[in-house]
C-alpha cells in the first residue's frame, strides 16, 4: 500500500500526550495528587489506559513532565531580570511574569508542593525545580554585586534561597487556591521586598 493511501492513526502521539497533560492539570486543580490515579486521568481523555504508559513511566514521571513545562514558563519570566540590564524595571517585569504563570498554573503547582510532603519522588522533582531558581538567582546576585548595584555584604546563596522560597510560599498561598489574590497587589508586595533587599541604599 502506498503511503498516500495509508490510514493516519486515530490519535497522533503528540496530541495524545498533550491531552493527558491537560487532563492531569484539570484534575490537579480539583483534587490532591494522591487521588489523581491513572484510571481517573484516562477517563478524562477518552484514551485507553495503555496510552498513558506510551508517554509516561508512572505518575511521578507525569508530575516531572508537568513541573518541567511550568518551570520553563517561569524561567522565561525570570529571565527578564536575570538577563536584563535595567534592574528596577526588569525585576518588576519578572515578578509580574512569574505571578501571571501562577495565575494560570498556581493550583497545579500547589498540588505538586502538597504532594511533595508525602511522596519522596515528587519532593525530589519539586525541590529540584525550586533549587534551580535559587541557583540562578544567587548567580545573578553575584553579578549585581560585581557591578556595584547590590550590597557586597549580602550572602548570595542565603539571600537567593530566602527570596525564592518567599515567592514560592507567598504565590502558592495567594494564587494556588481559589479565589486568587489580586495580581497587581501581590507583585507590588514582592517587588518592595526584593528591591529593598537587593537595591535599596543601606540606612
Amino acid at each position: 500500500m502506498s503511503s498516500a493511501g495509508a490510514r493516519r492513526p486515530r490519535h497522533d502521539p503528540k496530541d495524545s500526550e498533550r491531552e493527558i497533560l491537560e487532563a492531569a492539570e484539570r484534575l490537579m486543580r480539583e483534587r490532591p495528587f494522591r487521588e489523581v490515579t491513572v484510571d481517573a486521568l484516562m477517563r478524562q481523555t477518552g484514551l485507553k489506559r495503555t496510552a498513558f504508559y506510551v508517554h509516561f513511566r508512572d505518575r511521578e514521571d507525569l508530575v516531572l513532565r508537568i513541573t518541567q513545562l511550568i518551570g520553563a514558563e517561569l524561567f522565561d519570566m525570570t529571565d527578564r531580570w536575570l538577563q536584563g540590564d535595567q534592574p528596577e524595571e526588569d525585576l518588576r517585569s519578572a515578578l509580574n511574569g512569574v505571578a501571571a504563570v501562577f495565575v494560570n498554573h498556581g493550583p497545579v503547582l500547589r498540588a505538586v508542593a502538597d504532594a511533595a510532603t508525602s511522596d519522596a519522588a515528587v519532593e525530589t522533582v519539586y525541590r529540584a525545580l525550586v533549587q534551580s531558581f535559587v541557583d540562578a538567582t544567587a548567580r545573578h546576585i553575584r553579578e549585581e554585586q560585581a557591578a556595584g548595584r547590590t550590597p557586597a555584604d549580602l550572602d548570595p546563596d542565603h539571600t537567593a534561597g530566602a527570596l525564592i522560597w518567599l515567592n514560592e510560599r507567598f504565590l502558592s498561598e495567594t494564587l494556588g487556591r481559589y479565589p486568587q489574590g489580586d495580581q497587581a497587589q501581590l507583585v507590588e508586595t514582592l517587588y518592595r521586598i526584593w528591591y529593598a533587599t537587593l537595591y535599596a541604599p543601606s540606612a
